[in-house]
């Protein structure tokens, strides 16, 4: 049960961000958001202080979820190189989710912000990665692992291998295939983002600059900068929606634990 919250909650705050980063795109002079800003839209909302905290209590679910797969592998990823390295990104979201939600809980309680935005955090974390010894091999390391998450994103996206981890038994063939799509856009655009925070982390490695490393918004707004930038981040925002749904079809559908 607290997994699927989970799940519901990363979807929301997914739902808002490509949201927000459509509207970024097409709407034209905003700038696109990150998960901080989706928690500040949402406050905004009806009932807003209600959904906030909601949603800080299914991202605490989240986050205990992560860590539960990183440490006890209920879903069988093993102890080969492939499943500690699967393994040790769901430790990574689960701390880094657990930080989303706190800000988000003292948010909801009226206490501060949801928390400094992506490209602030990553900055800073940067900072503190270049200062220590080996400090630049250090902050290399981390963006080459974000391309391998990537290209993991891509290929379980062209492998729909998602579908293993969903019963999707109660369904009928047509809403199977809107649930692959969902899964393949969303996966890609995600992909997308992964590599474009590895890329500017190893920049960042080489030019010894935290400056020059972003996060989830950066990300967004160095493909608003490109050329046809506005249709690069529509297009990844759309995705990034479509991502947020099927975390909606995780909650649902999804297999929390393996024979």
């Amino acid at each position: 049960m607290v997994g699927r919250a989970g799940y519901a909650a990363r979807g929301a705050v997914y739902v808002m961000v490509g949201w927000l980063s459509m509207v970024a795109a097409f709407g034209g002079g905003a700038a696109a958001a990150d998960k901080q800003t989706a928690l500040q839209t949402i406050s905004q909302l009806p009932l807003g202080t209600v959904l906030l905290g909601l949603v800080a209590a299914g991202l605490f679910g989240y986050a205990a979820w992560s860590l539960v797969r990183a440490l006890f592998d209920p879903e069988r990823h093993g102890h080969d190189a492939k499943g500690l390295f699967a393994r040790a990104g769901f430790g990574i979201a689960g701390l880094s989710y657990a930080g989303l939600a706190l800000g988000a809980a003292r948010f909801a309680l009226g206490s501060g912000s949801p928390g400094r935005g992506s490209d602030a955090e990553t900055q800073d974390w940067t900072a503190q990665l270049l200062q220590a010894p080996f400090g630049p091999p250090l902050v290399l390391a981390v963006g080459a692992t974000m391309l391998g998450v990537a290209g993991i994103e891509f290929v379980r996206a062209y492998k729909a291998s998602f579908l293993k981890e969903l019963d999707l038994g109660s369904l009928d063939a047509q809403p199977r295939q809107w649930v692959e799509r969902l899964g393949r856009m969303g996966l890609v655009a995600r992909g997308v983002v992964f590599a474009l925070i590895g890329i500017f982390l190893i920049q960042a490695s080489r030019q010894q600059d935290a400056g020059a490393a972003v996060g989830l918004a950066g990300a967004l707004n160095k493909l608003a900068e490109q050329p046809y930038g506005e249709i690069l981040l529509g297009v990844v925002a759309a995705g990034l929606v479509m991502y947020g749904l099927f975390s909606f079809v995780e909650a649902r559908y999804g297999r929390l634990t393996r024979a």
